[in-house]
């Protein structure tokens, strides 16, 4: 698997996926976060 594949899922580059982020962060909610409201 080459690094590229690892960096585009750990952190996409697309600004939907972005504002999305920092929309839910403010509500305390974590894409893939561990905590039982958090988005996985």
């Amino acid at each position: 698997m080459s690094s590229s594949c690892i960096e585009e899922v750990s952190v996409p580059d697309d600004n939907w996926y972005r504002i999305a982020n920092e929309l839910l962060s403010r509500a305390g909610i974590a894409i893939t976060g561990s905590a039982p409201a958090d988005i996985r």
